[in-house]
């Protein structure tokens, strides 16, 4: 995987925390339940991304796949966890619930997305080859997950 496409998977991961970030501190939906859980995840998704990209930055310098993994299984934790949150949560107008419902889906594609950068940075080693597709795969997911959660955030102001 070259170093550029780990950069852009990075760029688009952080992308997706300002798109949280953001949008949800002007949001006045009528459920203002999962703005709120939105809210208080922020901190977390930030410190979590925080280390994803550190840590892609000391592969860079070591070669060293085991920081990256374990960041990102951490973010893919915090990701879960947003996720099964928001999925216990009502959302009484069909508005709200199509907000809810890209949201989820969104969250999945980028907890996805981490999966695959995962299995990327371990096929790196074996076969560079596969590592890049599968990291191409990964941004992809990303920036879809990117779309459903910009959307759904939208549907929440």
């Amino acid at each position: 995987m070259r170093h550029v496409k780990s950069a852009r998977v990075a760029a688009c991961f952080m992308t997706l925390c300002a798109v949280l970030l953001g949008s949800v501190a002007s949001a006045s939906a009528s459920d203002s339940s999962i703005r709120n859980l939105i809210k208080a995840y922020n901190p977390k998704i930030l410190v979590a991304e925080g280390h994803v990209v550190s840590a892609i930055g000391e592969y860079k310098k070591t070669r060293n796949p085991a920081p990256v993994v374990k960041a990102l299984d951490n973010s893919i934790s915090v990701f879960r966890s947003l996720k099964s949150k928001i999925s216990q949560q009502s959302a009484k107008s069909s508005r709200v619930q199509e907000g809810k419902r890209k949201l989820m889906k969104g969250l999945q594609s980028v907890i996805g997305a981490y999966e695959k950068l995962k299995v990327a940075f371990g096929e790196r080693a074996g076969s560079p080859q596969a590592a890049k597709e599968t990291a191409m795969k990964a941004e992809a997911a990303v920036k879809r997950g990117r779309k459903q959660l910009s959307e759904g955030i939208q549907l929440l102001k």
